[in-house]
Parts: structure tokens; C-alpha cells; sequence
């Protein structure tokens, strides 16, 4: 319900009731020629009268969309970032980690170090760690699942994000990154398992492989 002070009205009277419903509970102030009216989140102005706005529900939604889709976007940087441990090393796990590993399995692949016993490769905080070539591919298979678990979350989250119907929907949609792909044991096979588990719960549809 809006508030209403007629005119006409002191410059205090006035600037009293800004300070109550502006200042102090947050209404929208809006002036006729009549009067000085104090609306609330649900109102607008019509035909220099206030009314229930038809859309505030459609509006609130929408904004709500926003702050949650931005939410998601800096949960989804902050994981790809977190990078993923491989025998007791923190390595970056993000698209650009990716090329480069893509780039020097190619490499391998093509005889370029196919003589090299092992790879020097750099860990998150760019020390070298040597690792034999089989444990390499391991890694990139653990770098490659991850990535995708991250990407498959992000794609999942923005668009339930985006379909909610009501805010009730909206809230009950968590974002959680937080499970984790390591390999401590050098086994990329248990990180697949955990990859698949995390994503089966997270959407309603199986993922082909």
C-alpha cells in the first residue's frame, strides 16, 4: 500500500516524509500536483495515480536470474582456477591447461618425444615435475575429465538458471563445484567414476559418453 502526504506541505513535512519512507523503508518517491506519494516495490505510478504493477513479479524474476547467473559464472572461474591434484601435485585444470596438454600429447603421439622417457611438465605454482609418459597421459585424462565436469556443471546450472519459472524454482537451484577429480593414487579411472557420479546428480538426463 503506498503512502501519501496531500499538498499542500511544509519543506520539513516534506523532507520528513522522504527521510520515514525513502530513506528509512526504502519506497519510491514520486510528486504530482496533488500530493507526494511513497510507493511500494509492487507499485507504480498511473495516470498520476499508484497501482499494482502487472509485471513485478516477471521484473523480480528476471533480476533474480541475473544476480544468479553471475553467481554461477564466478563459481564456475573459481573452479576451473582451483586447478586438480595429481600424486600430491596442484596443477592447472582450465581451457588454456587444456590446449597445452592436448599440444604435448600430439607431440607424443607424433615421435617428437617419443625417445623421452619422461616429461617435464609444470605444476600450478610453475614447478617442474617430472613425470614418466604414461603417468602424463594419466594426468591429461584426469585434466580432460575435470574440465568437462566443470563445463557440463556450468552448462546444467545456467540453464536451469535461465527456464526457472517462479523464484521458489530459482532458490532451490545450489551451485557446488566443490567435488573434486584427484588422482593422488594415479588412478584416472576412479576420477571418471566420481565425474559421472557428480553429474548424474546434478542433471536429469544421463550423458552419453
Amino acid at each position: 500500500m503506498s503512502y501519501i502526504l496531500q499538498k499542500p506541505y511544509t519543506d520539513k513535512q516534506r523532507a520528513d516524509f522522504i527521510v520515514l519512507h525513502n530513506h528509512n523503508n526504502s519506497r519510491k518517491i514520486e510528486e504530482t500536483d496533488a500530493a507526494l506519494y511513497a510507493l511500494e516495490a509492487d507499485e507504480i505510478m498511473q495516470d498520476g495515480q499508484p497501482v499494482k504493477n502487472p509485471d513485478y513479479e516477471s521484473e523480480q524474476l528476471a533480476k533474480a536470474k541475473e544476480i544468479k547467473l553471475a553467481k554461477n559464472k564466478t563459481a564456475y572461474d573459481t573452479a576451473l582456477k582451483a586447478g586438480v591434484t595429481y600424486k600430491g601435485e596442484l596443477f592447472d585444470c582450465d581451457t588454456l591447461a587444456a590446449v597445452r596438454i592436448m599440444g604435448q600429447m600430439i607431440a607424443a603421439q607424433t615421435q617428437a618425444i617419443a625417445e623421452a622417457a619422461t616429461i617435464d611438465w609444470f605444476d600450478y605454482n610453475y614447478k617442474p615435475v617430472t613425470l614418466t609418459i604414461a603417468e602424463f597421459m594419466e594426468f591429461a585424462g584426469l585434466v580432460t575429465l575435470n574440465t568437462r565436469r566443470i563445463e557440463t556443471l556450468n552448462c546444467s546450472f545456467n540453464t536451469a538458471i535461465e527456464t526457472a519459472q517462479t523464484m521458489e524454482e530459482l532458490e532451490a537451484i545450489e551451485i557446488d563445484y566443490t567435488s573434486q577429480t584427484d588422482a593422488d593414487e594415479g588412478s584416472a579411472g576412479a576420477a571418471d567414476t566420481e565425474t559421472n557420479s557428480s553429474t548424474a546428480e546434478t542433471e536429469s538426463e544421463d550423458i552419453d559418453e
